[in-house]
């Protein structure tokens, strides 16, 4: 593993070399390939070929043990679902839907995560339908199942409901999230270790949602179950994990010490995680975490943290599940790293992150601005301003991308040089005038 002084001096060289050859991944937290797992269940194996038939760029992630076993159902792996095209979860639900009629009990359980995902490819007019089908199932799969996985089916409902509510707006969405409270409030109160988890991600985007008083009050309930999640021998690593993202995102809406006493916190937590068990998904907790800290206080201890951030964002990329947030992270570390006092641009290093973000599916719009502000700064207008047209389209709020696509359209202006280019640049402005008058 590279030193944090050796990932300091990196911060500022040219470029990084690629992941795979600069860090090597701890050996508890290496993907486990096909080779590694032996005879894989006919049904995960029949998803294995399909996905590699249909969109062959997942072949690693399929390789990296994307779809597991399990101990008691099989899952499709955490990572960033926005990876898997619409394509991809289409042909799934089909195959799946085949192998529900034909009895296969396991078939229902990856149904319900692969509509879930679906629900956010889907256009609006069919999300209600998608969700009432998939609900339909999960109902179904509690029913039939034994006391000890009936907890488990319970958590998916809950999964079901949240990605219904991702996808509304307003305040459509403050109620289906204030209606899943309701719903929920008794299966939470049992304190399932299953249903316990996925609440702690129901609060942390239902405070996303609110200001002041009532998100600091989502917070400190969400902290509560994760603490309840610390206390079950079974989950206290994954209540750890879950508590350290909650201090995270409360020390986003906090200045001064008590922001950097929850970060603290949260470091402490992530980084004795994985000391003791490492795995990507650790790593980028605390690649995230160490960001946040470079961000504040003296520039010694800044650029320490932001080497101990890029060093674990290195590591997360190792595994092809985490590639893309990796990559958005260490953007992000570079940019923090050249905003320090007495910093400027380090060549092109940024740059390259930007065009390689770019052949990645759209980021979120913090990561779009920064890549945006990124081609900016060394006069790829044109470019930035396509990304931000192509965000907008996406469904990217306008004003996230304003400031920047403005400027950016100022500067493209300045390069007109042919007819084609002045053509171009007028179809952009349209779209930057009418994404305007919707914002």
């Amino acid at each position: 593993m590279l030193s944090e002084e050796s990932v300091s001096n990196e911060i500022a060289w040219s470029e990084v070399q690629p992941a795979s050859t600069d860090i090597e991944l701890p050996e508890a937290s290496r993907p486990v390939g096909r080779a590694a797992t032996g005879d894989r269940p006919s049904l995960i194996s029949r998803l294995e070929a399909l996905a590699i038939a249909v969109a062959p760029d997942v072949a690693a992630l399929i390789e990296s043990g994307l779809i597991e076993a399990g101990q008691m159902l099989p899952v499709i792996g955490r990572g960033d679902p926005v990876t898997l095209p619409a394509a991809l979860l289409e042909a799934w639900e089909s195959t799946l839907l085949e192998a529900c009629d034909a009895g296969d009990e396991e078939a229902g359980w990856l149904l319900t995560q692969v509509l879930a995902w679906r629900l956010a490819h889907v256009g609006v007019r069919d999300v209600h339908a998608m969700h009432r089908a998939a609900c339909a199932h999960a109902r179904r799969g509690e029913q039939q199942a034994d006391e000890a996985a009936k907890a488990t089916w319970r958590a998916r409902l809950i999964e079901l409901d949240l990605a219904l509510a991702m996808r509304l707006d307003g305040a459509s969405r403050l109620f289906a999230l204030r209606d899943m409270a309701v719903r929920h409030a008794d299966a939470v109160e049992v304190g399932a270790a299953a249903v316990l988890k996925v609440w702690v991600d129901v609060l942390l985007y239902t405070a996303r949602q609110q200001l002041g008083d009532s998100a600091a009050a989502r917070l400190a309930e969400a902290k509560a179950i994760a603490e309840r999640l610390c206390d079950l021998p079974e989950m206290a690593d994954e209540g750890r994990y879950l508590l350290a993202l909650v201090l995270l995102r409360h020390a986003s809406t906090e200045r001064g010490d008590a922001r950097t006493s929850r970060l603290i916190e949260a470091q402490a937590l992530l980084d004795t995680l994985f000391s003791r068990a490492p795995s990507a998904r650790i790593a980028m907790a605390v690649a995230e975490v160490a960001l946040e800290r470079g961000r504040d206080g003296p520039i010694d201890r800044a650029k320490t943290c932001l080497a101990h951030a890029l060093a674990h964002a290195f590591i997360a990329g190792c595994d092809p599940r985490w590639q893309a947030a990796a990559l958005q992270c260490r953007l992000a570390i570079q940019l923090a790293y050249e905003s320090l006092p007495d910093m400027s641009p380090q060549g092109q290093v940024a740059l390259d992150l930007a065009r390689k973000l770019e052949r990645q599916p759209l980021p979120p719009g913090a990561t779009i601005e920064s890549m945006a502000r990124t081609f900016i700064r060394h006069g790829e207008y044109a470019r930035a301003c396509r990304l931000c047209a192509r965000a907008w389209l996406a469904g990217t709020r306008f004003r996230t991308l304003s400031a920047a696509w403005r400027q950016a359209g100022t500067g493209w202006q300045d390069q007109l040089t042919t007819a084609r280019d002045h053509a171009d640049w007028q179809e952009n402005e349209r779209q930057r005038r009418i994404a305007a008058q919707w914002q």
